[in-house]
This record gives C-alpha cells, sequence and structure tokens, in this order.
C-alpha cells in the first residue's frame, strides 16, 4: 500500500492541517514600485521637456520609454498586493497568477512604446532636421541612464530576494534602458556635426531593441502563465529529492510557477520493506532538500511509493 506524505505550506501532522502563510513581500516589493514609479516618472519629465523644446526624437523615444517602465510598477505592485491574500474556496491555489496577467500588461506597453518610437523616427527620418540645444540633450540623456541603472538594481535585487521573475524581468528591462539612453549621445554627436539622419536612426535602433525586449518578456510571461517550468529547475528539484542512499529513483515530477512562486510534486520510490515512520522521514527530509536549493518554493507535495508499486498510478 503507497504511503502518502504531503508537505509544503500545508504540513500533516496527527491528522490535523496546520496551515502556513506566504511570505509577506508586499512590505518591501510597495516600496520598490513607489521608488521606481517616482524616479521614473521625474526622469522621463526632464527627458521629455528637453525633447520638446530642442527637437529630439531620439530622446522623445527614449522619455517615452521611461515612462512606459515607471508604468509597469502600477499592475505589478497590484498583483503582488493580492498575491499576500490567503488562499479562498473560490481561488484554492492563492493569487499568484494575477503577477503573470500582470507581465501581460506590462508586454503590452512595452509594445506600444516601441510602435511610438518607431512611427516618430521613421516621420523624422524622411524629413531630418539638426535640433537645438545639444548641451540640454546631452544632459538628458545621462539622467535616463542613472534613473534606469538605480530602478535596475532596487528591481532586479529585490526579485531575487522574493523570487518573482516578473520582478526580476523588470528589473534586467531597467536596465538595458539605461544604456540605450547614452545612444542619445549619437544623435548629440550628429546634430553638432551637421548630420540629421544620426538622431531618426538612433531613434530606430532604440525602438527595434525595445521591441525585442518585449518579445523576450512575452515568452518568459506566457511559459508561465501556461504552466511552463524551466528544465533545468525540474532536473534541479529531482536531483535533490533523489540525494539519499534509501530512495531508488524520484518519478512523476512535475512543478510549476505561481506568480514568484514555484509548487512541486513527486513521488519517493522507496524499498518495498521502508516502514511508514521511515517513509515520513525520508519524505521530510526530501522536501527540505527541495526547498534548500529552491528558496522560492511554494507547496511541496512528496507521495512515497514503494517500488513494487513504482510502476503503477498511486491511488
Amino acid at each position: 500500500m503507497s504511503l502518502f506524505h504531503g508537505l509544503g505550506k500545508h504540513s500533516h501532522h496527527g491528522g490535523h492541517v496546520h496551515s502556513h502563510s506566504p511570505g509577506d513581500t508586499g512590505g518591501k516589493t510597495t516600496s520598490v514600485f513607489v521608488i521606481s514609479f517616482l524616479v521614473l516618472t521625474a526622469a522621463s519629465a526632464f527627458q521629455g521637456s528637453i525633447a520638446v523644446f530642442s527637437g529630439s526624437v531620439s530622446l522623445l523615444s527614449d522619455s517615452l520609454h521611461n515612462v512606459a517602465d515607471g508604468l509597469t510598477g502600477l499592475p505589478l505592485w497590484l498583483a503582488f498586493s493580492l498575491a499576500t491574500k490567503r488562499p479562498s474556496l473560490r481561488y484554492p491555489y492563492g493569487y499568484g497568477k494575477f503577477e503573470d496577467l500582470a507581465g501581460i500588461f506590462i508586454v503590452g506597453l512595452i509594445f506600444f512604446s516601441a510602435g511610438v518610437s518607431l512611427v516618430r523616427s521613421g516621420e523624422k527620418f524622411f524629413h531630418p532636421q539638426v535640433f537645438q540645444h545639444p548641451g540640454w540633450v546631452t544632459l538628458a540623456s545621462l539622467t535616463g541612464f542613472l534613473a534606469n541603472e538605480a530602478v535596475a538594481s532596487l528591481r532586479i535585487r529585490t526579485g531575487r530576494k522574493t523570487g518573482s521573475i516578473s520582478l526580476v524581468a523588470d528589473g534586467q528591462h531597467a536596465r538595458v534602458d539605461g544604456f540605450t539612453s547614452l545612444t542619445v549621445l549619437v544623435g548629440v554627436a550628429g546634430s553638432v556635426t551637421g548630420h540629421p539622419l544620426w538622431d531618426p536612426v538612433v531613434g530606430m535602433v532604440l525602438g527595434i531593441s525595445v521591441l525585442f525586449i518585449a518579445l523576450r518578456m512575452m515568452r518568459d510571461v506566457g511559459l508561465h502563465l501556461f504552466d511552463g517550468i524551466e528544465p533545468e529547475t525540474l532536473e534541479t528539484i529531482r536531483k535533490a529529492a533523489a540525494d539519499s542512499c534509501a530512495i531508488r529513483g524520484v518519478s512523476r515530477l512535475r512543478a510549476r510557477w505561481t506568480g514568484h512562486s514555484i509548487s512541486c510534486d513527486f513521488c519517493l520510490v522507496l524499498d518495498d520493506g521502508v516502514s511508514f515512520r521511515d517513509g515520513r522521514r525520508e519524505g521530510r527530509l526530501a522536501e527540505e532538500r527541495v526547498r534548500k536549493v529552491l528558496p522560492f518554493a511554494g507547496d511541496v507535495l512528496v507521495v512515497i511509493v514503494p517500488e513494487s508499486e513504482a510502476g503503477a498510478s498511486p491511488p
């Protein structure tokens, strides 16, 4: 007869289920979103005003993208707030998927900003003109770089601590934005040397790079939204779970992302003669090993199966 040992956020002890609410990441992430929004909004407002009176289309492209990047914090903040709620009868798996839905909104914003950048740059390409006030444009470019780098470091650091791939991806996106902000200086050089086409060409390059970022993010968000998992993550779980001389193998391993946590379940195949007590102990140790290699593990369900039944589906 198979021995079942349920582990994870809900651990069984003596017939009772003790629930442990997920770690509260709301306080950490709320401050990240507020700071990011204020920093990027201030930077994009400054860049936008300089772009208007200077006529630099590459700077306009950069400021529009910074606006979109600042706005991405709003849906993520809402998703993280929902994720801290306890599971309910209607949503027994919790609210983590709202974070993945927020990722779709973020990707849409980035696609929109890329489109606007390409359209404006195309118009300027066919009607080139040297923009004014290159010194101010240089200052605005450096401001965009510093603002994005500060936001990127904050988002990536917090995302890694909380296990949020959306927040890490958003931080990486902000870091790329910081370096692309510096490419506006090419347009400045063109303005100073009398090459007006340099500015719209840089704007197009920025727009295309943002487009590729959106496509990559769409792939990552889609993987999570449709319960996908990275193959290397499955292999990490398998190796950690099987790391005991008493375990004959690991089968029926499944895992998926729910927001910024990973839920997994698997069967531990043990010798037929293993007692109920020893089976429970091996299950607990397997869970501890999995949680050690996966700091963002959510629910972990371990099913103990005797070797003679390993080929059959557990009841």
